[in-house]
């Protein structure tokens, strides 16, 4: 996969433009910076045939630090962008937004909007053998408690230990993965407290943690590692009305800020996205 900076994303499929577009969906994806592309790679995995816009917050990731306030307005901004661009449904690639906000989006914009904790969740309960589901996820994703609460709508008597992981977030935006030094002190300041207990499920409740899966692994073998991109890819077309054909999905990029980070992390670690053109738009004027 090659990921360019200047011009338009044009594919070759042999499918005329107007025809294509009459028999596919167009969905949304955004996130605060890169971590979403691991959504988007487990909806282009398991969903082919959908019109993809993709847009990266790269301006003011993260958003897991700032107040609920400041996040539910970026998040806003992020959805009139999309809608701009013509989608029918959009996903929430980002644990943040979708622990804060999801329910303000969902009331004021008449569309499908999808986050990653509810399918995240339902994945967990059947996963969890213990009872015992640990969550990672940014300061205010872990606050606001969100996946305690859908676990136990979910089903009763589960127990959710949440931590709150501030630093792997600009950690990966930078470049600082799996096998940095760094990195690997930062998994192990983190995760040392839940390493000898019984939870066998770890949703990563980020949408940026998956890049450190190998690292997560093992410092805590033996524990199921849930990637919620891969849980919400699974479920997408049962709770969002999808139009497919048989051709791939072709996927439109776009960041706030150019992002070297954005175009060498995907192009190394992400293996089922289109290639594409990443063009940059000033997210502030939507």
């Amino acid at each position: 996969m090659v990921l360019e900076t200047n011009g338009r994303v044009c594919y070759n499929t042999g499918i005329e433009e107007t025809e294509r577009d009459m028999e596919r969906t167009k969905i949304g994806v955004f996130d605060s910076g890169l971590g979403g592309l691991t959504v988007l790679n487990e909806i282009c995995r398991y969903n082919d045939g959908l019109d993809i816009i993709y847009f990266g917050d790269t301006a003011r990731v993260p958003y897991g630090s700032r107040s609920p306030e400041t996040i539910a307005r970026y998040a806003e901004q992020d959805v009139r962008f999309l809608l701009a661009q013509g989608v029918e449904a959009i996903v929430i690639a980002c644990g943040t937004v979708s622990a804060t906000c999801i329910d303000l989006l969902r009331s004021r914009y008449r569309i499908p909007i999808l986050g990653v904790i509810e399918p995240a969740a339902s994945e967990a309960v059947r996963m969890t053998k213990t009872g015992h589901i640990g969550v990672l996820g940014t300061k205010a994703t872990v606050q606001s408690g969100a996946y305690a609460k859908e676990i136990g709508r979910v089903s009763e008597g589960k127990r959710v230990t949440g931590v709150a992981c501030p630093l792997f977030v600009p950690l990966i935006e930078n470049g600082f993965v799996e096998d940095d030094p760094i990195t690997l002190l930062t998994v192990e300041r983190y995760l040392a407290p839940i390493r000898n207990t019984d939870i066998d499920t770890l949703i990563l409740g980020c949408t940026h943690y998956p890049f450190l899966t190998n690292a997560i692994g093992a410092f805590l073998p033996g524990v199921r590692l849930l990637n919620i991109g891969t849980a919400l890819a699974q479920k997408l077309s049962h709770a969002i009305p999808l139009q497919k054909n048989d051709a791939p999905s072709d996927v439109a990029y776009y960041v706030s800020d150019d992002d070297a980070s954005f175009r060498s992390i995907a192009n190394a670690r992400l293996d089922a996205i289109p290639a594409g053109v990443v063009q940059k738009i000033n997210i502030e004027s939507y």
